[in-house]
């Protein structure tokens, strides 16, 4: 049976909004509130992304899912290596997830 939709790039959309939440709103890391300078900053670079990733994994747009990977691997990374452990290593698995998720797309 075959999915009309990329069942790994929804995962990794979702996952990426729920960690991005969980960092922004309940950070088990820090007590200090969120600015909104940072709320602005992960919701353009991570969150609108994995809106786009939903979308993408419904069209089963390759192409789209390749630039929602390149548009989140920077933030991503930095989130994944800049504390290990932590819950945040997450986000490479989030990241792995858009890949296969493109990759395994029908041209």
């Amino acid at each position: 049976m075959k999915l009309k939709y990329s069942l790994f790039g929804v995962v990794a959309s979702l996952g990426c909004i729920i960690l991005c939440v969980i960092l922004l709103f309940w950070n088990p890391y820090s007590r200090t509130p969120t600015g909104h300078d940072t709320v602005l900053i992960i919701f353009i670079m991570l969150i609108f992304p994995a809106c786009i990733g939903i979308l993408s994994s419904f069209l089963r747009n390759r192409i789209l899912m390749y630039i929602v990977f390149a548009w989140s691997l920077p933030y991503g990374l930095y989130l994944s290596f800049a504390s290990i452990p932590s819950i945040w290593n997450l986000f490479s698995v989030v990241l792995i997830l858009y890949l296969v998720s493109a990759i395994r797309m029908e041209s």
